[in-house]
């Protein structure tokens, strides 16, 4: 890639140490079945810096265990821990290691000696966000709207994408999964 990106918003394959889950009511299913994953290592060995620009944010979701795993990954790429950018509560919860799991978290990084993107767009945007969980790994939708208010003229790249819209680069293995549903009527 020779384009370089403002914002990069991403949903990383985050291997978990027991590749078994546990779903909705108890449901243990294997996340191999799902979509390839990526250790902490092969994340970092990603190279952010070459398809970032000075000035460039990462909004990066980490589940709950994968918090402080995101925070070294992002600063390995060159870029500082901001703030949690998004809350999202699931309105159903999972049985967790220490209270059950019901929100998940998108962070945001800025590219270390960079800017936020200007210019800026909506700085009203809500941190929270109240949707019903969907297919396992799929955020809701409502979050990149969120983004492109607040950087409406920005180079956007979604990374890990599992849906192609307008106004995005994608990449990823599985970026048409949910296009013919999400995208009707919109090209």
């Amino acid at each position: 890639m020779s384009k370089k990106y403002d914002i990069i918003y991403m949903d990383p394959p985050w291997r978990y140490s027991s590749r078994l889950q546990t779903g909705p009511i108890g449901r243990q299913k294997d996340l191999s079945e799902e979509y390839p994953t990526m250790s902490n290592n092969e994340l970092k060995e990603m190279d952010i810096q070459s398809i970032t620009n000075k000035d460039s944010l990462i909004y990066m979701w980490a589940s709950n265990p994968f918090i402080a795993g995101a925070i070294d990954i992002a600063e390995h790429w060159g870029f500082e821990f901001k703030t949690v950018s998004f809350v999202w509560d699931k309105q159903m919860v999972n049985p967790g290691s220490y209270t059950m799991g019901q929100a998940e978290l998108c962070l945001v990084f800025k590219k270390k000696g960079g800017k936020i993107p200007q210019p800026r767009g909506a700085r009203n945007i809500k941190q929270f966000i109240s949707q019903k969980r969907r297919e396992h790994s799929r955020k809701p939708d409502e979050v990149r709207t969120r983004i492109e208010a607040m950087h409406p003229t920005q180079t956007k790249l979604e990374m890990f994408a599992r849906v192609s819209m307008p106004g995005w680069d994608v990449w990823g293995n599985e970026v048409d999964k949910f296009n013919e549903e999400e995208t009707k009527g919109l090209f």
